[in-house]
């Protein structure tokens, strides 16, 4: 311990040893010496008298050279410590603030001074230990922002002044900073401030200085999160309440005050003659950080200074006061520095520059990412974001300065992430400008899906004119709208402009439940518009590249990466909560508020008609359950509440409305629904006038007026005598309103005139002239401005006023950080984002794009499952399908048959199917997602069955199925693959008989799909080949095999749904039917038998709902056996009874197994010779399998015919 203060002594030494080297070196000091202060004092203590010419000379130099003697003092004082923790602060630091803010020393001096005092802090010599460390910490801010030096040149002036910001951020971002009191803080800010905006100063100490300001505040809001009590803002001492409890004492004080900093002009140029004074700063480097309020900010020092000497002189008497204990910064500070850096945002303030600006943005957008969370805790910060902060950065956001703009954006960004919870209408108000400005000019979109789950898209005129339908209800109605014509200036928007506005949009959407937030807080609430859907609509018709758009960046990208983000986000939520629906036990249900929505709905839609028509409106709102009739009968008061809350109303059409005579009971009821008790009349006029405009005729405006003072008067006016006289007084305020700012009026009314005007009207007597003063000043200075009437800056500060005190009754802003919401969202979004995602998969140019699209396909399908939306899964399923391009047409019908190559020892068929499809990349792509989400989620699948079985059927037809899905089992051979074409014509009758083969009819053909007597099409090219083998890779990489692996794991709906597909797509009933001559060979029919039986035979634990399907697609075909292929005939005969073997133990069953035998029995005789071998086979089987029914003598003897027919046709 003692060797260390022995170092930290040293230290010390070495500080002001360096302070008074550097002094000696000017003039002033020169030949002076430490040693030579206050001699001849010893003498005179000793006894000894000073000659009268030592003692002038004495005098001379001390008062010559106190700064020097502080020096001497402390050194003195520094032999007495022993202990550095026993080191008086303000003693050890008073010497070098008194060279700091002396003025007679040069700035070299003055920076050794402040370099000294930024070691103490650095290297812990100045402590939270140390004695006085308040007060020494507060001398300290006050002498470094009230740094004053003799001038030199311009660079050794800044250098000293960097220093200065070099203390001052020491101080505060150190631990000895929380000591500092609000007034030095604000103080310390103010200088820092002050130097970012002097143009006279270097590029580099302004950026320095904003440096510097940047750590500051970064230091000062994390003080933000430790703070707890609230602080109570009053204007004076004067204002403030004295609270009972010393404890509530601690949050009531003054508010401390800082300077708006105001720019300086480039410095002139000087000569090299002229020369700058010697006794005062120079004007370009120092005049910005003195002070004229010395004697306020130099209060801490001057305590600490006369404790300082009544401790020296031992005179500190019983009754001295101790020294106020100053108090921490905290609220009070920060509050202050907010209003300024605020206030420099202010666009119509000519005073500040862009570069203020800037300056200001990038020290709010460092607070907020900082304590933005912690702003939100505190009412007096939450006033001043919410009203001043936003109106200042939505008026900005409307620049096309490019620097300004993006730090704008950032800002707005950065507080909408910390504070959006408090900012409900001011975040509504931008989403919808952003959206304004970013739509100005781009084409309308229209986007469908058809009953077979096609997308569909319509642009142009054809939805444009949409908008101009009667009744058509503009969603965006219910949204804030400051000034009119608000988006009319955007119509011409730079590209680099629109991929601004774009990434700050992005940049809110990227809040994880931004989206879901909007739904609930915005769509679903009545005053508000449907923020959600307009933002959705926004991203999904700008996921599309305009022709005529701007082309200067990917917006549609941006756009698509946007919506597939947020589907994702929902994919995120329900991974996460895994079906817990425990979150939505605080919040609103789903139900409420889709029933909430579906009232907006109306609301809006009679809004729309009673702008069109008041009578239409209220008949439509009344059918409707809007507006209902009281115990008595009487719509009057539903009436008025409809009228006065719903603000997409005509204001001009409402004002006609009220002033009917016919209304005055309405109008009286509406009246009484403000708050009139406690206010002036003009300010009641004020708020009654914001709701509705006055009617043209004087007759209504008098009828307006006179009801409006009957009910103020009701409410209590001590100040107007009785209604006719508050009728008199609220005319003529709508008069004085008309004269003191209708631009037509060339002389003024004045007070007096007003006076005069209103004399003896308040019942043969004088209104109050303090009362009509005040109305007067009121109406001079802010005029009541008429709904719709103004535009540009007045309509906006209109329009702001009127979305703060919507803010006061909005609600709160509820984060819906839950599931529970996303089912109802998603169904509004599916459309424009299959659309957008299967767009970007067409037209894709790499795979970047490629897989964010098949991501999207993966998620969407993901969601539609989990939602049970099976419309949506077909839809998807279907726009894949779609996407491959094997559902057109293929070549099955063509004569001549295709080629077969023979690859690696196996034989492949090069048809032109194969070809395309092995050239289409991204239709390969789409096959393998198609089949991988039909394969996971088939539960979901309906009606896209039937695409999937139509890929299929062309695949089987063009030879790409995989071999396992082509065998099929047989009576005799076993096992054998379906062929897609005969050998040879089948043998005729008599030369079966001779050569008596017991051979199957099946045996005649091959197995490879063509004979090898056929003639083929021209040898394939390699590139054909080639595209042949990636189609078959494609196909395997499809797994099309699992998809049929386990149909028992189907749920009964989507299983009907499949073998209804299977029905529709294995063959067309009406060709069969009106076939004239015999039905040609159609492998695809066996191919869906097979199915069929595959399906049955899986699920025998439904077989009651799958039966009736398999038997009649069966009988379909038995139907027409005379017609029929005898390939087809025999392969549908073993299906049958493949099926009743199957299900020849059920007891339930024997009837239906009956019936199919009969059906073999009915056979005409050339069927039945043809599939005698077969059927014969298979009768074995089921006796077999169904010998306990052998006692049936039906069965029996359908049997015995069966057998009797057979050896009849041999």
């Amino acid at each position: 311990m003692l060797y260390s203060w022995i170092r930290k002594r040293h230290a010390h030494i070495q500080a002001f040893v360096a302070v008074t080297s550097a002094m000696r070196k000017n003039a002033r000091w020169s030949g002076m010496n430490v040693n030579g202060l206050n001699m001849g004092g010893l003498g005179m203590s000793m006894g000894l008298r000073q000659g009268q010419a030592n003692a002038k000379e004495s005098h001379a130099r001390n008062q010559e050279n106190p700064l020097m003697e502080g020096f001497t003092n402390l050194r003195e004082y520094l032999g007495t410590v022993e202990d550095v923790s026993d080191l008086d602060a303000l003693l050890l630091l008073n010497p070098f603030l008194e060279v700091i803010r002396s003025g007679n020393t040069t700035g070299p001096i003055a920076g050794t001074a402040l370099g000294s005092i930024e070691k103490f802090l650095h290297y812990g010599i100045v402590g939270l230990q140390n004695p006085s460390i308040a007060f020494a910490m507060n001398a300290l801010s006050s002498a470094a922002t009230h740094c004053k030096f003799e001038a030199s040149d311009a660079a050794s002036d800044e250098l000293v002044l960097l220093r200065m910001l070099q203390v001052l951020q020491m101080a505060l971002t150190s631990e000895c900073g929380q000591v500092l009191s609000d007034e030095a803080v604000c103080e310390m800010m103010e200088t820092g401030l002050s130097m970012c905006c002097q143009m006279r100063l270097s590029e580099m100490l302004r950026r320095s200085a904003e440096h510097v300001m940047i750590n500051m505040v970064i230091s000062i809001f994390e003080r933000l999160k430790t703070l707890e009590d609230e602080w109570v803002y009053i204007e004076s001492p004067n204002d403030a309440i004295k609270p009972a409890d010393k404890d509530d004492q601690k949050n009531i004080s003054t508010a401390p005050h800082m300077s708006t900093p105001r720019p300086t002009p480039s410095p002139p140029i000087r000569t090299d003659d002229e020369k700058a004074p010697q006794n005062a700063a120079p004007a370009d480097t120092t005049e910005m950080v003195e002070r004229d309020n010395s004697d306020d900010t130099d209060s801490a020092a001057k305590v600490a200074a006369g404790d300082q000497q009544n401790d020296d002189q031992g005179e500190k008497g019983d009754n001295a006061e101790e020294p106020t204990p100053l108090r921490p910064y905290g609220l009070p500070a920060i509050r202050e520095l907010l209003r300024v850096l605020i206030s420099l945002l202010n666009p119509h303030e000519h005073k500040h520059t862009d570069s203020m600006r800037l300056m200001a943005l990038s020290i709010l957008n460092v607070a907020f990412e900082v304590g933005g969370k912690s702003i939100s805790r505190f009412e007096t910060l939450r006033v001043l974001v919410a009203d001043e902060f936003c109106k200042y950065l939505f008026q900005l956001a409307k620049t096309d300065a490019m620097p300004l703009l993006t730090l704008t954006l950032r800002v707005i960004s950065t507080v909408i992430d910390t504070m959006r919870p408090h900012l409900k209408l001011q975040q509504e108000l931008f989403l919808f400008f952003l959206i304004e400005r970013l739509g100005a000019g781009s084409r309308s979109m229209k986007i469908d899906v058809d009953e077979d789950g096609a997308v569909t898209i319509v642009t142009g005129k054809d939805t444009v004119e949409g908008r101009n339908i009667k009744g058509h209800v503009e969603v965006r109605s219910a949204s804030p709208r400051p000034g009119k014509n608000y988006g009319a200036d955007y119509a011409v928007v730079t590209p680099e402009v629109r991929e601004l506005l774009l990434e700050c949009l992005l940049q809110c959407a990227r809040i994880p439940t931004f989206m879901v937030d909007l739904w609930f807080n915005y769509d679903c609430d009545l005053s508000c518009g449907d923020l959600f859907e307009e933002i959705i609509q926004f991203l999904s018709k700008n996921s599309f590249p305009d022709p005529q758009g701007f082309t200067g960046f990917d917006s549609h990208t941006l756009c698509l990466d946007t919506l597939l983000m947020f589907i994702d986000q929902m994919v995120e939520r329900i991974t996460a909560y895994d079906n817990n629906t425990s979150s939505l036990s605080a919040l609103t249900p789903p139900s409420v508020l889709l029933e909430r929505k579906s009232r907006k709905r109306i609301v809006l839609e009679g809004a729309t008609l009673f702008n069109e028509n008041p009578k239409n409106g209220i008949q439509y709102l009344s059918e409707n359950g809007i507006i209902v009739p009281d115990e008595n009968g009487s719509t009057v008061e539903s009436l008025a509440q409809f009228l006065k809350s719903t603000q997409q109303l005509n204001k001009k059409m409402l004002g006609e409305y009220l002033g009917k005579p016919d209304n005055l009971p309405l109008l009286q009821v509406f009246m009484r629904q403000f708050e009139f008790a406690g206010k002036r009349m003009d300010e009641c006029l004020r708020i009654v006038l914001e709701t509705f405009r006055l009617p043209g005729e004087s007759q209504q405006i008098m009828r307006v007026t006179d009801t409006f003072a009957e009910v103020f008067c009701e409410a209590g006016a001590p100040e107007i005598a009785n209604a006719e006289s508050g009728q008199v007084l609220a005319y003529s305020i709508i008069l004085l309103n008309t004269d003191q700012h209708n631009p037509q009026v060339r002389r003024r009314m004045t007070l007096d005139d007003y006076y005069r005007n209103l004399r003896g009207v308040n019942d043969g007597k004088d209104f109050p002239k303090d009362y009509l003063k005040s109305i007067y000043e009121a109406i001079k200075h802010d005029e009541i401005v008429m709904p719709e009437e103004h535009e540009g800056r007045v309509g906006f500060n209109y329009g702001w006023k009127q979305l703060l005190q919507r803010s006061k009754s909005a609600g709160p802003f509820v984060v819906c950080d839950t599931p529970a919401y996303d089912k109802d969202i998603f169904q509004l979004v599916w459309k424009p984002a299959l659309a957008a995602i299967a767009y970007a998969f067409d037209s894709a140019q790499d795979d970047a794009t490629l897989q964010k699209a098949i991501s999207g396909f993966h998620q969407c399908a993901l969601l539609a499952s989990h939602f049970k939306l099976y419309e949506v899964f077909d839809a998807i399923v279907v726009n894949l399908a779609t996407m491959t391009g094997l559902l057109e047409e293929t070549n099955s019908h063509n004569v001549v048959p295709d080629p077969i190559v023979d690859v690696a020892g196996q034989q492949y068929v090069v048809s032109h199917l194969a070809i395309r499809f092995g050239r289409n990349y991204k239709g390969q792509l789409a096959a393998v997602v198609a089949f991988a989400v039909v394969t996971r989620h088939g539960n979901s699948m309906r009606k896209g069955w039937k695409k999937i079985l139509e890929i299929i059927r062309n695949l089987f037809i063009n030879s790409l199925l995989p071999g396992s899905m082509l065998q099929v089992e047989d009576f005799l051979s076993g096992t054998t693959s379906i062929p897609l074409k005969p050998k040879t014509p089948p043998p005729s009758k008599q030369q079966n008989r001779r050569d008596g083969s017991l051979l199957s009819t099946l045996s005649s053909y091959l197995l490879s799909p063509y004979s090898n007597d056929e003639a083929y099409r021209s040898d394939p090219t390699e590139e054909e080949v080639e595209s042949t083998m990636c189609a078959v890779d494609c196909v395997t990489a499809c797994k099309l095999e699992e998809m049929f692996t386990d149909m028992s794991s189907l749920e009964l709906e989507p299983l009907k749904s499949l073998v209804t597909a299977v029905q529709e797509v294995g063959y067309d009933a009406k060709v069969f039917e009106e076939a004239k001559g015999n039905i040609q060979y159609n492998p695809v029919t066996v191919l869906f038998l097979e199915f069929m039986v595959t399906i049955a035979v899986r699920n025998q634990d439904r077989i009651e709902f799958v039966w009736p399907c398999a038997v009649d697609y069966i009988f379909g075909i038995l139907k027409h056996a005379d017609k029929q292929s005898v390939l087809v005939v025999e392969r549908t005969v073993v299906a049958l009874l493949r099926l009743c073997i199957c299900f020849s133990g059920r007891e339930n069953m024997q009837d239906d197994i009956l019936k199919c035998l009969k059906i073999l029995r009915d056979f005409p005789p050339a069927v039945t010779l043809a599939v005698a071998e077969q059927m014969m086979a298979g009768i074995y089987s089921l006796s077999n399998a169904n010998s306990e029914n052998l006692n049936n003598l039906e069965f029996v003897d359908t049997i015995l015919e069966i057998k009797q027919k057979v050896a009849s046709a041999m």
